[in-house]
């Protein structure tokens, strides 16, 4: 198991350090345009891989359940960035993330994984510590004219949780000898929705030259993440890979105090306590 901790660590590290970058990039251009452009260098990275990996065999079910996986996972990330356009992040990123990491456990555990207590309470610890994390003060997050809908935010939030969940288990689906062509038929998808949305809802695809930089960033660290979760799932098991692969939220409030300067408040430096605790946990037999 100490591979599976291990990946799904480094996961975390990468989508923390991609949500940033995204979200800086999403404040100088629409969120479809960011999103599609970052998922096609994404791809192109994911593309070298393969060909420089020995050669997959998937089946059509391993590019289906790929499909599928990128359908849903571009669908968790419009239904966050939309959250949270209409809501609070207090209440929006814990219900996403907590979601997105406890949903793949139910089901792991509802497969027959069975895990010691030990590790399972490193699970609990983490989940509460990805809501702890995510809690930031309201003031910070919009401006006063910004018009807040709390009922469909959450609705989204939920919408998103389950969207990332959802990639995670049918991820969980794909064989070892696809290699990972899953994920690259994933981007393919999510690419395909993403640049329609930006063409007919943004402003135009690509992104504009400011955001080009955080863009660019935020796809070379997509498709690690993407590979290093989709290993970790492979692994096993998915109940551990999905809760250390969500603690990205603590990756974000490092990178937002380092560079942005933002305040850490005291319940968000017990959460990062409390998400190390975690790994410990996980991490014994």
């Amino acid at each position: 198991m100490t591979a599976t901790i291990a990946l799904a660590l480094t996961t975390s590290v990468l989508f923390g350090l991609g949500d940033f970058l995204g979200g800086v990039a999403t404040r100088r251009d629409s969120t479809f345009a960011v999103t599609g452009t970052s998922h096609m260098i994404s791809i192109c990275l994911m593309v070298i891989a393969v060909l420089i990996l020995p050669s997959a065999s998937p089946t059509a079910s391993d590019l289906g359940f790929g499909a599928l996986s990128g359908l849903l996972g571009v669908v968790g990330v419009l239904s966050l960035y939309s959250a949270l356009a209409v809501g609070r992040m207090s209440i929006v990123a814990p219900v996403s993330a907590a979601l997105s990491a406890a949903l793949p456990a139910i089901f792991d555990f509802a497969m027959g994984t069975t895990l010691s207590p030990i590790t399972i309470s490193g699970i609990c610890l983490a989940l509460v510590a990805i809501v702890i994390v995510s809690i930031a003060p309201d003031e910070q997050l919009h401006e006063p004219i910004h018009e807040y809908r709390p009922r469909l935010a959450l609705g989204l939030a939920m919408l998103s949780g389950v969207g990332f969940s959802g990639g995670f288990i049918a991820l969980s689906f794909t064989s070892a000898e696809s290699g990972l062509t899953p994920i690259v038929a994933a981007r393919v998808v999510s690419i395909a929705v993403s640049v329609v949305l930006a063409l007919r809802l943004g402003r135009g695809f690509p992104v504009g030259r400011s955001a080009l930089r955080p863009t660019i960033g935020a796809g070379l660290t997509d498709a690690l993440a993407n590979i290093t979760m989709l290993t970790a799932i492979r692994i096993g098991p998915l109940a551990v890979a999905s809760v250390l692969g969500s603690l990205f939220p603590v990756v974000v409030v490092a990178f937002a105090r380092i560079f942005l300067k933002e305040r850490l408040h005291i319940w968000q430096k017990f959460g990062v306590v409390l998400a190390v605790a975690a790994v410990l946990f996980s991490a014994m037999p």
